[in-house]
């Protein structure tokens, strides 16, 4: 089937409405991209934040030792119930919704910290929230160590 085209006028019958359909079909995939950028980057900032609190929140893990155990044996061991305990503490203190998981190995705490972010634009398609976890490991320290003694 052919169209029917007026040469005067430069117009053809069967191509009423395409500019319509064409600058939604733009707007819409502008828009997917709008999301996906501001989104993206809120992804990215709370990934960043969840690994930050987790590294804050080990570093005063480590800082609960076993004085006792110290005292009579002179070697620096972490008290991992005060550890546990301090690490989700602090995460609790800084950001009360997220989560902390923190665990004790040898001389480490290691915590995990799982945050929930909204979405601005991706909850526009059903996205309403990304899910972003960081971890981060600190051991305790002694003294400042430096090339140079007396």
């Amino acid at each position: 089937m052919t169209a029917q085209c007026d040469r005067r006028r430069w117009r053809c019958a069967g191509d009423d409405g395409m500019v319509a359909v064409l600058t939604v079909g733009l707007a819409l995939g502008l828009f997917a991209l709008a999301g996906l950028v501001i989104d993206g980057g809120r992804a990215i900032t709370a990934r960043q934040h969840a690994a930050d609190l987790a590294g804050q929140a080990a570093r005063a893990g480590a800082d609960q030792l076993d004085l006792s155990a110290y005292r009579s044996t002179g070697i620096d061991r972490i008290d991992a119930p005060a550890a546990r305990v301090a690490a989700c503490a602090f995460v609790a203190a800084a950001e009360p919704a997220d989560g902390c998981q923190a665990t004790v190995t040898g001389d480490g705490v290691t915590v995990t910290v799982t945050t929930h972010t909204a979405t601005v634009l991706l909850g526009l398609i059903g996205y309403d929230t990304f899910v972003t976890r960081g971890a981060a490991t600190a051991h305790p320290e002694r003294g400042v160590l430096t090339g140079t003694g007396p």
